[in-house]
C-alpha cells in the first residue's frame, strides 16, 4: 500500500510540470515623436555694380541671403574678391582657396554673435589687415526686425587696396580666349554648417595705379662754366635721396623738368634737343643708372626706366638717380633755379 502511494504522488507531480501556469497579459506604453529639417541658406545674388575697380576707390558689393529658418539662423557670410589671371567662371574650390593677400584677395567676413539667439547682433571684417584695404561702414543685419526676416541685402563697403593686382589682357586676349579679372563671391553658412554659393557673373576689372615719393632734395651743380657738355668733369650730378615708387601694375619712371630756370636778372630756356645753340639755354640728361642709357630731359616727361613691375605696399626705392647738365657757349652770370619732376606712369 505504501509504494502504491508513493507512485500515484509521483503520477501526479509529473501530472502538474506537464500543463504550464498561463502567461501574464501583455502591456506597452506610447510616446509622441517628431523632427524637424532645416533648410539651408542661399545666396540669391552677388552684385558689384561697376565693371571696374579703382585702388583707394570704395565699393559696395550687394550680397543678398536667403534662410527659410531666417537670418537668425546664419552663421556667417564671407565675401572674397580675388585676382584671377585666367578668367572664367569661378568655382567653390576656387573660392575655397583664395585667401587674403594684399595683392590678390580680400575677405570681408560678417559673424553673427548668437546664431539661433535673441542678441541680434553681428558684425564684419576684412582682411588683410592692417594695409591699404579698408572696411566702410555697409548695411548689416540688426534687430530682431532684420534677424526674423528670411532675406537680407548685405552691402558690403570697402576701399581697395593700393596694390590690388592690376588686370589686362592675358596671352591670347582678343582671340575668344579668357583674361584677368576680379571674381567676386559670396558663401552663407547657417548654424548646422550648411552652406550656399553664389557670384558676380560680371566680375570687375582693376585699373593701374601708381604712387611716387619724392624726399625734398636740391640738385645743386654749383658753378659752372658755360659751354660745358654733358660728359665733362662737373656735369654729372646725383640726386642724392631716394625716390619710392609703388604700383600695382608694370609702370614706367619718367622725368620732366620746367621749361624756364629763372635766375635773379636773367632766364634759362631748356632746350630738349640737347644742342644748346642759342644764348641761355640748357639740357639736361637723366637716367637711375649710369651716363651710357642717360636720356634727354624734356617739359613732358621722358622714360628714364620702363622696366618697373608691381611692388608690396612699401614700394620699391630708387637711389641711384643721376643728372647730366649742358650748356650753351653763351650764358650770364646768374643763379638759375627750376623744378625737375619725377614722374610714375603706366607701364
Amino acid at each position: 500500500m505504501k509504494k502504491l502511494f508513493s507512485s500515484i504522488a509521483t503520477l501526479a507531480i509529473m501530472t502538474l510540470l506537464a500543463f504550464p501556469a498561463p502567461a501574464l497579459a501583455a502591456d506597452e506604453g506610447s510616446v509622441d515623436g517628431q523632427f524637424g529639417v532645416n533648410s539651408p541658406p542661399t545666396v540669391d545674388s552677388v552684385s558689384l555694380t561697376e565693371t571696374g575697380m579703382i585702388p583707394q576707390q570704395t565699393y559696395t558689393v550687394s550680397v543678398q541671403v536667403s534662410d527659410a529658418d531666417s537670418i537668425n539662423d546664419l552663421s556667417s557670410v564671407v565675401l572674397k574678391l580675388w585676382y584671377d589671371s585666367d578668367g572664367g567662371t569661378p568655382t567653390v574650390m576656387d573660392f575655397n582657396g583664395a585667401a587674403a593677400d594684399v595683392q590678390n584677395c580680400a575677405v570681408i567676413t560678417w559673424t553673427a554673435d548668437d546664431p539661433g539667439g535673441t542678441t541680434y547682433t553681428g558684425s564684419a571684417a576684412l582682411e588683410p589687415e592692417p594695409t591699404s584695404w579698408e572696411l566702410g561702414a555697409g548695411t548689416l543685419p540688426d534687430g530682431s526686425g532684420d534677424f526674423n526676416a528670411t532675406t537680407f541685402n548685405f552691402q558690403l563697403t570697402f576701399t581697395v587696396g593700393k596694390v590690388a593686382t592690376e588686370t589686362g589682357g592675358g596671352h591670347g586676349w582678343g582671340h575668344g580666349h579668357n583674361h584677368s579679372k576680379w571674381q567676386i563671391m559670396a558663401k552663407a553658412t547657417d548654424s548646422f554648417g550648411q552652406n550656399g554659393y553664389n557670384y558676380d557673373a560680371e566680375s570687375s576689372d582693376m585699373n593701374w595705379y601708381g604712387e611716387i615719393n619724392v624726399p625734398s632734395a636740391l640738385v645743386d651743380w654749383g658753378e659752372l662754366v658755360p659751354g660745358i657738355n654733358f660728359t665733362d668733369p662737373g656735369s654729372e650730378q646725383p640726386l642724392g635721396v631716394a625716390v619710392t615708387y609703388l604700383s600695382n601694375g608694370d609702370y614706367q619712371e619718367k622725368v620732366k623738368s620746367s621749361a624756364v630756370w629763372g635766375g635773379t636778372s636773367h632766364d634759362a630756356n631748356l632746350d630738349a634737343s640737347g644742342h644748346c645753340n642759342n644764348p641761355q639755354e640748357f639740357a639736361l640728361k637723366a637716367n637711375d643708372g649710369g651716363y651710357a642709357e642717360s636720356v634727354l630731359i624734356d617739359t613732358n616727361g621722358v622714360t628714364i626706366d620702363d622696366s618697373g613691375s608691381q611692388t608690396d605696399e612699401s614700394g620699391i626705392q630708387e637711389n641711384d638717380n643721376n643728372f647730366w647738365l649742358r650748356m650753351a657757349d653763351s650764358f650770364a652770370d646768374d643763379v638759375y633755379q627750376g623744378t625737375i619732376t619725377f614722374i610714375i606712369a603706366n607701364g
